[in-house]
């Protein structure tokens, strides 16, 4: 989308031309009034400058190279985690009525139950027949019930079956253009949600904080309405208040009782409701046993960032302003950071791994986008802040539901920049979003489950492009009334042009034929490509440089991405499928090679900056192509040679003889010299019938003069 826009050259409506006719012979009429035109590259440059970014995927150049963690750049491409059976949403039947107890519900703890006062904790220690588990693992799944071939990922590298076993889990296409594509279809099982969850109805009350948060501050508080940002800590405790009964007014107890100690509830509002409702007597807590710490491996899935503020450094080049943004995620003592990536709103698509991590602890993970300044090796030399968002990692952690989530909700939160000692501070205005999800698993659980493979980017489909050019027609003469004819065809990003071979003395009139197959190899979708075929006709000159006599630029994104849609998880060559450039109104026009394999075709009409840009009126060539894409492995199933070779052989263009060395190739020469001559006479029938009357009387005459002259005068 790309990049990431569907629409990103907005090339005129290749709508087919209804006056074009059968071709054949030298000679043919074509109007130019419906033909289709390839954009120019002008067109495209116009078009891009008025597109907007979007947070579409795909957009930008590749990351440029920069160091990182090893653990934070580890992204599994295993698939999905063994987990329980079912689609992973938890159904209000399922969750146990503690996991909503507030701390009046909590009670005294119980063996193997509820330890402590801790709300979301209660029944964590359930066992495995009450949760419905068995021996083999989680949900009767098995140690690898849920695993993925990684060969077929090796192999084909296109999105897999796995990606989508789940068709009926989440209908909700979440994509700007409503469409499914292949990021929808990997993160699909993730439930959406386009604000944190902290801010949800859904998960909002489940994730109460765990612990009385106390914020720290140092002096009076400037901005009271902005108090959190001068905060410079938190600490967390758990404060209980218990009220002493059967005291008397003199402090003393009555006669024959002992003092009794009873907790003070959230929904004890005054005296009475204490007195009546129900009373815990007081009992000395074990935090150990209320929060019990555990060795945890916290991985934050980040997607991509969008509606990002300009900002930074700002620099710019020859192609306009751009911006090198990168993450950084810290949690505690640990950092680490993505690689830098060329876009306003990049598409980072990163997992970050901490490793042995303890709960209660370090919580406060913090994600921040930056600026980066690079030197000439790539290295980062300095950086400025966007933008920056905090998560708890206790709330969830402490929380039952969210732990027994088998895929983790996506979210989307606000970077805001609230640091004063940065150059952008501007506290509490959202400086761009980050889309992201975060799971937390016990360390000794994590090596049964590997991260998920999000590499959006790396979910490609390798590719081939076929293309073939038929003929040209109407070619602007360059050498007088002809040309010396071939064609070059690049895909932009794409290796060098590839040529065809030259066809000798293209009349303006005449067909230039070629039967020529072009093929190139790439994968979809790839962010640095934007999949434009640029085709350009010349005429060949053996002293001076080759002239350019038209040229175009040909979309083919749509091409591609429909392939990609139709062979997505497909690993048999045969189940693949070919997706070809056919004319709408025009399916019936078709060519065939040697094995009468059909190809459709479609004509187009091509311009000459200097001669306008007017394809009806300025139209200085025009060409007949068949496009092909296919998957790699279709393509080995199915080859064909390039050029005019086999399998699938080309037939040999009805080429007119053409200019031969006479030592090397006397037949070729002979053959073009009696064709030369042949052409000329039926081209100039009049001046020929003319000379030749000269000629004969110019003899006659002679022969005349010759006759009297030998003859005796007597005779």
């Amino acid at each position: 989308d790309g990049p990431g826009s569907e629409d990103e050259s907005k090339p005129r409506p290749l709508e087919p031309d209804s006056d074009v006719r059968e071709v054949g012979g030298d000679d043919i009429e074509i109007s130019v009034e419906n033909l289709p035109a390839l954009v120019t590259e002008a067109d495209l440059q116009h078009d891009s400058a008025d597109e907007g970014p979007s947070p579409e995927m795909g957009q930008g150049p590749a990351p440029a190279s920069r160091g990182g963690s090893p653990e934070g750049q580890e992204a599994g491409s295993q698939g999905e985690p063994a987990g329980g059976e079912g689609d992973g949403i938890a159904n209000e039947a399922d969750i146990p009525e503690a996991a909503g107890m507030d701390v009046a519900q909590a009670g005294p703890a119980e063996p193997d139950r509820h330890q402590g006062d801790n709300p979301n904790m209660a029944h964590l220690e359930l066992s495995k027949e009450e949760k419905g588990f068995d021996d083999e693992g989680e949900g009767g799944g098995g140690a690898g019930a849920d695993q993925v071939d990684t060969s077929l990922i090796d192999q084909y590298g296109a999105v897999l079956p796995e990606d989508d076993e789940e068709p009926d889990r989440q209908e909700e296409v979440d994509t700007p253009d409503g469409k499914p594509n292949a990021e929808w279809l990997i993160f699909r099982k993730h439930p959406p949600f386009q604000v944190p969850l902290e801010e949800t109805d859904e998960w909002g009350p489940d994730f109460d904080p765990s612990f009385d948060e106390i914020k720290l501050f140092k002096g009076r508080v400037k901005d009271y309405k902005r108090r959190d940002t001068e905060s410079l800590g938190i600490v967390k405790c758990r404060i209980k208040i218990f009220r002493l009964e059967n005291y008397t007014v003199t402090g003393l107890t009555e006669a024959g009782t002992e003092p009794q100690y009873f907790e003070v509830l959230p929904e004890h509002v005054d005296i009475e409701s204490s007195l009546t409702n129900e009373q815990l007597p007081y009992r000395q807590y074990n935090i150990n046993e209320t929060y019990p710490e555990s060795n945890v491996e916290v991985r934050v899935y980040c997607l991509k960032a969008f509606q990002v503020t300009p900002g930074g450094y700002g620099r710019a080049d020859a192609s306009g302003e751009y911006w090198m943004h990168y993450l950084r995620c810290t949690l505690g003592i640990n950092m680490d950071e993505t690689d830098v990536v060329k876009s306003l709103n990049p598409n980072f698509f990163h997992v970050f791994q901490f490793k042995n991590c303890l709960l209660p602890g370090a919580s406060q993970l913090v994600i921040s986008l930056y600026d980066a300044n690079l030197d000439s090796f790539g290295a980062v030399t300095d950086s400025a802040m966007i933008g920056s968002t905090v998560i708890d990692l206790e709330d969830r952690w402490f929380c039952l539901r969210w732990r027994e989530e088998k895929y983790k909700p996506r979210e989307v939160r606000d970077l805001t920049n609230e640091d004063p000692s940065e150059a952008g501070y501007l506290p509490g205005i959202s400086q761009g979003k980050l889309a992201l999800f975060i799971d937390v698993m016990e360390q000794n659980k994590a090596d049964e489950n590997p991260p998920e493979d999000i590499q959006v980017l790396g979910k490609t489909l390798p590719m081939e492009l076929r293309l073939i050019i038929w003929n040209t027609a109407d070619t602007a003469g360059k050498d007088g009334y002809s040309s010396d004819v071939f064609v070059t065809c690049e895909l932009m990003g794409v290796g060098q042009p590839k040529t065809t071979d030259t066809h000798m003395g293209v009349k303006l009139k005449a067909l230039g034929m070629f039967h020529y197959r072009l093929k190139w190899r790439c994968r979809y979708p790839n962010p640095v490509l934007e999949y434009l075929m640029r085709i350009q006709v010349w005429d060949q000159n053996m002293l001076t440089s080759n002239q350019n006599i038209a040229e175009g630029v040909l979309p083919l994104k749509s091409l591609f991405k429909e392939c990609f849609e139709r062979n997505q998880g497909k690993t048999s060559p045969d189940e693949m499928e070919k997706v070809e450039l056919e004319d709408e109104n025009h399916k019936d026009q078709m060519e065939v090679d040697e094995e009468g394999i059909k190809y459709p075709f479609q004509w187009f009409s091509m311009v000459h900056p200097n001669f306008g840009f007017n394809p009806a009126k300025d139209s200085q060539a025009k060409i007949q192509i068949s496009v092909q894409v296919l998957p790699r492995a279709k393509a080995r199933a199915s080859p064909a040679g390039a050029k005019r070779n086999g399998p699938s052989k080309l037939r040999d263009p009805p080429r007119p003889p053409q200019p031969a060395n006479p030592i090397l190739e006397a037949e070729k020469c002979r053959a073009y010299i009696v064709y030369t001559i042949t052409e000329f006479c039926s081209r100039y029938k009049g001046c020929c019938c003319c000379l030749l009357c000269i000629v004969l009387f110019l003899v006659t005459i002679i022969a005349i003069f010759y006759v009297q002259s030998i003859i005796p005068a007597g005779l």
